[in-house]
């Protein structure tokens, strides 16, 4: 996994973007508003200077970061390109199925599509995709950059590989 698709560029999906980032990962932040894709960066930006701040990243480090976040509203441009596919939009199953649909039918068929919630049953958003062996919740605890926890949640249909690879990627950056 060397691309990363991080689907919403709020709370949690900026925070998740520059983790990647700062694990050498090339990001596609995507979003389908400019504005919360601009702000976003500013987020990113802010926190890693905070971390130099912190003596926790170098200089240096806040520019290789930055550079490896894309922001953009290309969802299916995005979803093509990527290694690995996290969802992070707000808590709302219907747009979360949309969102599924679409990278179900945009992203890879070998490619992990992984889902940030905490309230909803991951079968449902299988259920949507035309892979569901490929889909699973990775529940990111808050903030992702500073507390190293995800739970791993597979659907019924997710396959053995899909859960080993997702726990040995989660494990590489952290």
């Amino acid at each position: 996994i060397k691309n990363v698709l991080v689907v919403g560029a709020g709370v949690m999906g900026h925070g998740l973007a520059q983790t990647f980032a700062l694990n050498n990962l090339d990001v596609f932040l995507v979003d389908k508003d400019r504005e919360l894709l601009d702000r976003a960066e500013v987020w990113i930006r802010e926190n890693l200077e905070f971390m130099v701040e912190l003596n926790l990243l170098q200089p240096q480090g806040v520019e290789d970061a930055l550079v490896r976040v894309t922001t953009t509203t290309d969802l299916e441009g995005s979803a093509g390109k990527a290694d690995y596919v996290l969802e992070a939009v707000s808590e709302n199953l219907d747009l979360k199925k949309e969102i599924f649909k679409q990278l179900g039918a945009a992203a890879g068929p070998d490619i992990i599509l992984a889902t940030n919630t905490s309230s909803y049953d991951i079968n449902e958003l299988a259920a949507v995709t035309l892979h569901p062996e490929r889909v699973l919740g990775t529940h990111w605890f808050h903030p992702p950059s500073i507390t190293p926890a995800v739970e791993i949640i597979p659907a019924d249909a997710t396959s053995e590989q899909t859960i080993d690879t997702a726990v040995a990627f989660m494990e590489r950056i952290g």
